[in-house]
């Protein structure tokens, strides 16, 4: 199985890195269309999953089309997703406008940085976040990111490779067994008013997390982000990269800081910042539902 699973991966790369350099990006649409139809059919459990996501997202409003429609075409824009993914190592800053439209908020980034404690940049499975890094890193960003170690060795050296390439630094961190040197490591390149970059929007088997109102469920979102923002002092940033007319629009929102004047007002504070956080998530993925990539039951719906 696990042989199996290794050739299906590369069968299913190759191709997506195959026709991301042949396709001129403006006929692109017509073969991620076709691809992700083909996925929406076969992979049942994952459509289901997409559904029920959406389900919540819409709080009853949407009709059963409405919520097919809008699930088929998040088949279909993970597959652009997909290509533009592969074409990114050799993206520059002179050729990113064939991919990105604008870019707004950097006021918000220049006036974080400059208050001297680092800065978190933090965005849900949404758009494409890969691309917010590069983007980022564009903008002369010291930029580290915070990510699972990933078991696939051909993906983790892609990623890798692509992320080196525009000045990136990987801190690896292990969901089952937080690893105390990567937390260090974090709070170190904060306080040498550096970047760091991490997605928020799923718990995994962290324990660390705090439960908060999102689309109307209790949902466990992890708490990482204010802990180590309230450690440092470090302003967090709430950052979109999405997908309007076939460019990316990237945003970056007003930071959300953590300061808990005693520790008898430490929770509270979390509390207050977590959940300002989870609605701006919320506003986002509301407005681009097709575009948040939980290709499984987020909120545990049979």
């Amino acid at each position: 199985m696990r042989l199996g699973g290794r050739l299906n991966r590369f069968f299913f790369l190759f191709w997506f890195s195959f026709f991301s350099t042949i396709i001129p990006r403006p006929l692109q649409r017509i073969f991620t269309l076709s691809i992700g139809n083909f996925f929406y059919l076969i992979m049942p459990k994952a459509r289901r999953g997409v559904k029920a996501n959406l389900r919540v997202i819409g709080k009853g409003k949407w009709s059963r089309k409405k919520i097919a429609a809008l699930a088929r075409r998040t088949f279909q824009n993970y597959g652009q997703y997909l290509l533009d993914y592969m074409v990114m190592p050799g993206l520059t800053a002179q050729r990113k406008g064939n991919m990105v439209a604008r870019e707004l908020g950097q006021v918000h980034m220049v006036r974080a940085l400059n208050k001297g404690n680092g800065v978190i940049c933090i965005t849900p499975h949404l758009g494409n976040w890969e691309l917010g890094g590069l983007l980022l890193a564009f903008r002369g960003a010291d930029l580290y990111v915070l990510t699972l170690d990933e078991t696939d060795s051909q993906t983790k050296a892609f990623r890798e490779r692509m992320r080196a390439q525009k000045g990136i630094k990987n801190i690896y961190i292990n969901s089952n067994d937080p690893a105390p040197a990567a937390i260090l490591e974090v709070v170190r390149v904060l306080k040498e008013k550096k970047v760091v970059a991490m997605l928020g929007d799923r718990s995994g088997n962290n324990n660390n997390t705090i439960a908060l109102d999102f689309f109307g469920r209790k949902t466990p979102f992890p708490l990482g982000v204010a802990t180590l923002a309230m450690a440092t002092g470090a302003a967090v940033l709430p950052v979109f990269v999405v997908l309007k007319d076939g460019k990316y629009w990237g945003t970056i929102e007003r930071p959300i800081y953590f300061h808990s004047p005693s520790r008898k007002e430490r929770e509270e504070e979390m509390r207050r910042g977590m959940a300002k956080l989870a609605k701006i998530f919320e506003r986002y993925i509301k407005k681009y539902p097709d575009q948040w990539y939980n290709f499984y039951s987020y909120w545990g719906e049979r």
